[in-house]
Formats: structure tokens, sequence, C-alpha cells
């Protein structure tokens, strides 16, 4: 995946890496694994920031590359996805966190698609 456009913002203060850079990321190629509990009214607040031009905090995005293919997961910012969804962008800007495949297991447990490096391969 290409990054089309860095953007100029506050650092975010959930991440431990602040040097992770900040990329327009194809909201089809980011995976949301985990189901999100949405607060409407959250959701139509951001989306009129967003109408307005208003630059979100960027999602933060954990960024897999394993055997030869690129991962991209989400697990927070549920509200600030919906809405560039129900604005129906094709982008969302995103804070990308590169971590080993292994880490992914930590997060979804049977489900994860790099079981392989645990158990081995089936």
């Amino acid at each position: 995946m290409a990054a089309v456009e860095k953007h100029n913002v506050l650092e975010s203060i959930f991440v431990g890496n602040e040097d992770a850079p900040i990329y327009d990321v194809p909201i089809s190629a980011i995976t949301r694994p985990l189901p999100s509990t949405l607060d409407e009214s959250k959701v139509e607040d951001f989306s009129c920031k967003l109408k307005e031009g208003t630059l979100l905090t960027p999602i933060e995005v954990v960024w897999v590359e394993h055997k030869g293919e690129h991962y991209y997961f989400a697990f927070g910012g549920c509200h600030r996805w919906a809405a560039h969804k129900k604005l129906g962008s094709e982008t969302i800007p995103a804070r990308l966190i590169k971590v080993p495949a292994a880490t992914i297991g930590m997060y979804l447990g049977a489900s994860n698609p790099f079981r392989d490096l645990v158990h081995g391969p089936n």
C-alpha cells in the first residue's frame, strides 16, 4: 500500500510510538476484527466536524508484513471510523504502527490469521 498524503496534526496521546507516520489509508485495506459499540450522537458530531474540514485525531492502525503481504488492523477509533464510513470517505487518516505478525495473536486469540507462527503450519 502506498501512502497518499502525510498530515500535520497533533501527536496522539494513545500511542507509545509518537514517531509512527500518519497516512491517508484506504478504508477498504483495513480490517476491524472486533465489533464496535457506537454512540450515534458521537458519530454524528464527528461527521459534522469532518464535513466542516476539521482534522480529527488519526486512528491507530497496526501494520503487519507477513509472507510478502501487508495487513492492516484497527482496534480503536470506532467513532471516527464510523463517521468516515457514513460520509463515504475512501481513505482515513491513520497512524501506522508496524508490529511483528506474532503480536496479533495477543489481540485476536484463536482468530489470529498468523497462527502458523505460534503453532506451526497445519
